[in-house]
């Protein structure tokens, strides 16, 4: 995997148990984790960590995935980017 996308992956767990440290607030380690029906004291449910999780896992399968793939066909790779370049360009065309 990238070295970047990992680094930002390490941050983005990081920043997930700060937030679940936060949301977790007076409520004892031991506890049972509320479900995403019960919610949070704001109001939020409570499963949009497990999403983002989820979320994060799926992307990484992704990234492995089409690293994977580039290695296998380099030359199919930059064309698939360079489309994507393309497509992204004119969909973002302002006129």
């Amino acid at each position: 995997m990238d070295p970047a996308i990992a680094k930002e992956l390490a941050a983005l767990r990081q920043e997930i148990e700060s937030l679940r440290a936060e949301s977790a607030g007076a409520r004892p380690a031991d506890a049972a984790p509320r479900s995403a029906a019960e919610g949070d004291e704001h109001g939020e449910p409570g499963a949009w960590i497990d999403q983002l999780k989820e979320l994060i896992a799926t992307i990484e399968g992704a990234v492995e995935s089409a690293e994977n793939s580039v290695v296998v066909h380099p030359i199919a790779g930059v064309a698939a980017a360079f489309a994507a370049g393309l497509l992204i360009g004119r969909l973002t065309k302002q006129g």
